[in-house]
């Protein structure tokens, strides 16, 4: 899982300082390469699941492939929010 790349959806918030609500899809590619190719072909498809997960109350904002590392690190809770 660690070598590998996932989809990720940021969803909009009204107050990033608090951190941003994410959908990370479980299906992995390969390379990087391949992740993008995965997304790039029907991005709607990403934004919409991720949509339809938080039931409407949240709208996407933006998708990622992202290394299995740092989802890692994200659902291990190692993630601050920095910069903001």
């Amino acid at each position: 899982m660690l070598g590998k790349f996932f989809i990720v959806v940021t969803m909009f918030t009204a107050f990033p300082q608090f951190g941003t609500d994410m959908f990370i899809f479980h299906q992995p590619s390969d390379t990087k390469q391949e992740c993008l190719n995965r997304l790039n072909e029907n991005p709607d498809k990403y934004m919409w699941a991720a949509f339809k997960n938080f039931q409407g109350r949240l709208k996407p904002d933006k998708a990622y492939c992202v290394t299995g590392e740092l989802v890692k690190e994200i659902l291990d809770g190692n993630i601050s929010n920095e910069g903001t």
